[in-house]
């Protein structure tokens, strides 16, 4: 093989990778950008409801977020999330529910158009799922 064969060969599988390294940088920020913002649904099992969840992503690619119960009290305020991640297709949050000082903890997948999943508390003694909807980007 001669050298010009070689090198235009190496340029070639260089320039792949870099595509390649291009196309699973873009999907992962694409997927990200698919779930931030408002999203309003149910939550069922145990307890059941109407909520919100907001979820935000900040100029560092750290992802944050609130809960907001939805009720009849005109003053319920939102709950920071304690911990948020979006990690091989599913989203994992945790919050404290300050009326009762248990930890929540809830897990869902993307199934388009929808964000559903299950949650848990009180260590897992309250289970169920939620089911929520896009309300704007």
């Amino acid at each position: 093989m001669s050298i010009k064969a070689l090198f235009t060969a190496f340029v070639l599988l260089a320039a792949t990778f870099q595509f390649a390294k291009a196309q699973t940088s873009s999907t992962g920020n694409d997927t990200l950008k698919t779930f931030v913002g408002k999203w309003s649904g149910t939550y069922a099992g145990d307890s059941s409801g109407k909520f919100e969840l907001v979820i935000k992503q900040d100029n560092g690619q750290k992802l944050t977020g609130q809960v907001l119960m939805l009720t009849d009290d005109p003053n319920q305020k939102p709950i920071n999330l304690k911990t948020i991640s979006w990690k091989d297709g599913t989203l994992s949050a945790t919050y404290t529910d300050p009326a009762e000082g248990d930890e929540v903890s809830f897990t869902g997948i993307y199934t388009n158009p929808d964000l559903e999943g299950s949650w848990k508390s009180d260590e897992g003694q309250s289970t169920g799922t939620w089911q929520l909807t896009r309300v704007d980007p």
